[in-house]
């Protein structure tokens, strides 16, 4: 039977990151996928993501802090722009706004409040019925597909081996490690990172590791637009985000927050949901007058959602459980698999994980 110190399943943006990081601090890595990477049937495809440090948390914004600088050294060792840091906004209730603020100075961050007029001023392109803007020149746009493809050959370079098209179907874990069946064979390791997404639930029920996450299928429209566009989220009933386009984008990117149907990893469908493609023409038309209404391009992709729509990063024996998704992962990436290579090789967390744990549901 083939041996390794650790298996991470899934090449996502949280298994890719996870093997560089493993391989970078010389550890036997084997990385399995289970379609081709870069597939466009789960949750990290496509060509951009936005970065941002403004959240309301605290926490999040440390750790996209503590993810910039790995990202540099990823453009680094690529050779090649991942991310381009813009400047970019919140827009929404007052109180919302301010919990982002209050998060950002809270770690040193800057945060700039812009009346409604200076805002109508500063970002044309967008009518937001006179409402107040937060502005954070942290906020950029990452090339996704670029930084799979980096986090795949900086983890080769250091010893990672990735294998595509090939199912992880069951996981056998005991005191000394996990057995990993697969169609090729079993495989032997002393940890387990599941880093599989929407994939991740059925392959650890068996071992009565309940994650309670929930899969919708969320659309994603691109649009042509003014190229002084910024990255944004508008927060609302319905949250709605936009990202520039950048890095072989068909346009400026625009979808909806967690409004899609709920769904499974091998059920959901590509197809357009004409009633959420209906209220994003509207929201286009009403909001942003100066884009063509008519997208240039669309794609799916999947959510994995929490309750509260925190990330797990936890350890249940030698099964690491990665759920670090709910649709706002990927700018995180390289920290969070950080996080998990550290966790699978039984070394100090740099951050506290009590807030990752599967027991707070």
């Amino acid at each position: 039977m083939e041996e390794v110190e650790v298996v991470v399943v899934g090449a996502g943006i949280a298994g890719l990151s996870t093997a560089w990081r493993l391989a970078a601090a010389e550890r036997e890595v084997l990385l399995l996928e289970r379609f081709a990477l870069g597939h466009d049937r789960g949750s990290s495809h496509g060509a951009t993501r936005i970065f941002r440090f403004a959240y309301n948390d605290p926490t999040y914004v440390r750790m996209a802090q503590a993810a910039l600088p790995l990202w540099r050294e990823l453009e680094h060792i690529s050779g090649e722009e991942i991310l381009r840091v813009t400047g970019g906004f919140d827009a929404g209730p007052d109180h919302r706004l301010t919990a982002i603020k209050d998060a950002l100075h809270a770690c040193g961050a800057e945060a700039i409040w812009i009346d409604g007029a200076e805002s109508r001023h500063q970002f044309p392109w967008i009518d937001l019925a006179g409402a107040d803007t937060l502005f954070s020149p942290d906020t950029g746009v990452l090339a996704a597909a670029r930084a799979l493809e980096a986090l795949a050959s900086a983890g080769r370079s250091r010893g990672a081996e990735l294998r595509e098209n090939l199912p992880v179907r069951s996981l056998a874990p005991d005191d000394e490690g996990v057995t990993v069946a697969t169609d090729d064979g079993e495989i032997r390791s002393r940890r387990v990172v599941v880093a599989a997404g929407a994939w991740a639930k059925p392959l650890l029920e068996p071992l009565g590791v309940r994650l309670p996450v929930r899969v919708t299928r969320e659309q994603v429209f691109y649009f042509r637009g003014p190229d002084d566009v910024r990255p944004f989220i508008h927060h609302g009933d319905i949250s709605r985000y936009a990202v520039p386009a950048f890095a072989g984008a068909p346009g400026i990117k625009l979808a909806e927050h967690t409004t899609g149907e709920e769904t499974s990893a091998d059920g959901r469908s590509f197809e357009m949901d004409p009633e959420g493609a209906a209220r994003v023409a509207a929201y286009v038309e009403r909001t942003l007058p100066s884009f063509d209404p008519e997208p240039v391009a669309f794609e799916t992709c999947l959510y994995t959602n929490t309750p509260d729509e925190g990330f797990v990063l936890d350890r249940v024996g030698p099964v690491i459980v990665a759920s670090p998704c709910s649709g706002h992962g990927f700018k995180f990436g390289p920290f969070v698999g950080e996080i998990l290579a550290r966790l699978a090789t039984d070394r100090e967390s740099p951050l506290p994980l009590a807030g990752f744990a599967l027991n707070r549901f």
